[in-house]
């Protein structure tokens, strides 16, 4: 059983964006696993509003007070999140590869990100992808004026024909010697 590192009250297991994590029921941070937290960002399940909900009601502050790990019982190091405009700071168990959030920091995060112009530019391919698989003459134009492109040049032949590939082929000469 993990403990919370701050109010040191049993973590219960719960699901958000799809993946199993541990949430303090009392001061609602998060324990989860560096890897997924990557994925937990980047998954836009719910609704930016219950988002905005989310952080309104649960973020209190970012705590400054150190914390130690649930699992290794190891310090916790201070890093900051990427939240334009705030300054935030996650705890993060470099041995144990676990993130600590205090209440409301996922949320932000999911926020951010989905604010970014990086998730922006991909909801818009995806939308137009949707659009034409939606239309099968669309698809098909799609389809014919990408087979009248010219075939793309391949950077490794391109190496090999210039002055690299001079360069390989004298060394090459030089160790059959």
């Amino acid at each position: 059983m993990r403990l919370c590192p701050k109010c040191e009250v049993a973590l219960t297991s719960v699901s958000y964006e799809g993946f199993r994590i541990l949430q303090c029921p009392e001061c609602k941070g998060y324990l989860v696993p560096l890897d997924r937290l990557e994925s937990i960002k980047r998954a836009p399940r719910t609704p930016q509003e219950q988002l905005k909900e989310e952080a309104r009601t649960e973020f209190k502050g970012d705590a400054s007070a150190p914390v130690r790990c649930p699992r290794c019982h190891g310090p916790m190091e201070k890093t900051p999140l990427d939240v334009p405009m705030l300054t935030l700071q996650s705890d993060r168990c470099a041995s144990c590869r676990l993130v600590w959030l205090d209440g409301g920091e996922l949320a932000l995060l999911q926020l951010a990100y989905e604010m970014s112009q990086q998730f922006l530019n991909a909801e818009d391919m995806k939308q137009r992808l949707r659009e034409l698989e939606a239309s099968p003459e669309r698809k098909a134009q799609f389809e014919a004026n990408l087979a009248q492109l010219p075939e793309p040049a391949d950077p490794v032949a391109d190496a090999l024909g210039g002055g690299v590939g001079l360069l390989l082929w004298s060394l090459r000469q030089g160790l059959r010697r």
